[in-house]
């Protein structure tokens, strides 16, 4: 190596370990770091304070609004801001500026040693090698891992570092020189400078953390959210009225109750259209008038306008109720519309399983003493039989209409198990046979079973379909 690169390397190598002596001194001193009170910058030049890092989510900006001087425990305020009102290089500056501060105080001066460390270790390895190949890629090295930490680290100590570099740009130059190379390397020279430092604001006071409550209200797309931090405010200037200017504290407590007032009337009038609409939707949707369903939502829309569209959060709920007893409607006028086009093949069936389902009737109280072994009169049980044997034939001669197929099939079985239940029990009495008894029995509770379900199931076929 000649003797310009060498002192450069010796200078170089005494730069970083003054650098490394600083910061081992630093870094052990302890610091207190601040709250981490970042700033969410708005188009029109006012600031919130978020307690901690915002999130942006959707369309909408999330953070924790402090309500109380930085010298007091501060109460947090949940509040959420529409995305489009954000000033975003200005806020992201600031954050980037405020990180580097925390970074500074908490672990730059840590990371500094190291890396001073790290590059002096490579420049005392320069300085001992003899291969000038090897002390132009130590350099080289050295210069690539010094060149890429301020980036990386919040440009802690850039300053520092462009002089450092500056300093091995030259001892670089000089091997390459030595080396033979002629190349020209634009690396060696563009060290671009840090971007300008944006000054950090201090913590809020109490009055500009009550003005900044009022802000988000302002600005927050949700009725809830507006209230709750117009009550915060309202609530931090009566109890801290001594400790806020007179004038100031009178005006913004009369406007932030007056604004409160409003939104809690614009909630009242909204809740009342809520509560109209859904029971003039649901009236209309049970009796199928889709019609009437339709005009409600357009009630409903023109009410919301004349309100000034000012709930679209409550409004978009409700529009989605309506609509769906919309759709509900139009399927229940369809259902109608299908079963009163059905209703004449219907009523012709009943008409011709009425006597089947009389003679079913007429037959119950036989049959409830047949199921429970008590009867009835033996003489009886003929005409019983026969009774149930003309059902079953006039039933057989009956074309039953789609929707009723079930239903029918339903009767027939009955119907047939009443005929058996009467012959099981007449040959039981002849043969004084309990095990027929008992068949008996078994057969007539189907038979009152099955006719109690198909009476039912005609009462269904021949009501009109409801709203359910």
């Amino acid at each position: 190596m000649g003797q310009i690169a060498r002192a450069a390397v010796g200078l170089l190598a005494g730069l970083v370990s003054a650098a490394g002596l600083v910061v081992s001194v630093a870094a052990q001193q302890e610091v207190a770091a601040p709250a981490p009170l970042y700033r969410v910058f708005l188009k029109d030049g006012r600031s919130l304070a978020s307690y901690g890092e915002f999130a942006r989510v959707g369309d909408r900006v999330v953070l924790s609004l402090p309500l109380a001087p930085a010298d007091e425990a501060s109460p947090l305020h949940l509040a959420s801001i529409p995305e489009a009102q954000v000033d975003w290089p200005a806020t992201e500056r600031y954050r980037d500026a405020l990180r580097a501060e925390r970074y500074s105080t908490q672990r730059g001066e840590e990371d500094y040693a190291a890396v001073s460390a790290e590059v002096a270790e490579i420049l005392n390895r320069i300085a001992t090698a003899t291969d000038r190949a090897v002390q132009l890629e130590l350099a080289e090295r050295a210069r690539q891992r010094l060149a890429a930490w301020p980036a990386d680290h919040f440009n802690y100590r850039a300053e520092d570092v462009r002089q450092i570099l500056s300093v091995l740009d030259e001892v670089v130059s000089d091997l390459r020189a030595a080396a033979g190379q002629t190349r020209f390397d634009l690396a060696l020279v563009a060290n671009p400078a840090p971007p300008p430092a944006v000054a950090l604001l201090p913590p809020p006071t109490l009055q500009e953390s009550i003005q900044q409550a009022l802000t988000a209200a302002e600005l927050s797309p949700t009725a809830e959210e507006r209230t709750a931090l117009l009550r915060t405010a309202v609530g931090l200037i009566e109890t801290n009225r001594s400790r806020l200017p007179a004038a100031w504290a009178k005006a913004t407590r009369s406007s932030a109750n007056r604004a409160l007032r409003e939104e809690l009337e614009v909630t009242r009038r909204y809740a009342a259209l809520n509560e109209r609409a859904l029971r003039a939707a649901n009236r209309a949707a049970a009796r199928a008038d889709v019609a009437a369903v339709e005009r409600v939502l357009i009630e409903t829309r023109a009410r919301d306008a004349r309100l000034g569209g000012r709930r679209p959060e409550t409004m978009a709920v409700l529009i989605a109720s309506i609509e769906e007893r919309l759709d509900a409607s139009r399927r229940l006028r369809l259902a109608r519309d299908q079963w009163a086009a059905r209703r004449p093949g219907l009523e012709a069936y009943r008409a011709a399983v009425e006597p089947s389902m009389s003679d079913l009737g007429r037959m119950r109280s036989p049959l409830e003493r047949i199921r429970a072994l008590s009867g009835p009169d033996p003489g009886r049980l003929p005409r019983l039989e026969a009774r149930a044997d003309r059902s079953l034939r006039r039933l057989q001669a009956v074309l039953p209409p789609a929707d009723a197929a079930t239903l029918h099939g339903t009767l027939v079985g009955a119907t047939q198990m009443a005929a058996s239940a009467t012959r099981l029990r007449a040959t039981a009495v002849v043969n004084n046979d309990m095990k027929l008894a008992r068949d008996a029995s078994a057969a007539a509770a189907g038979a009152l079973m099955l006719g109690e379900r198909a009476r039912q199931e005609l009462r269904v076929l021949l009501d009109p379909p409801d709203a359910r």
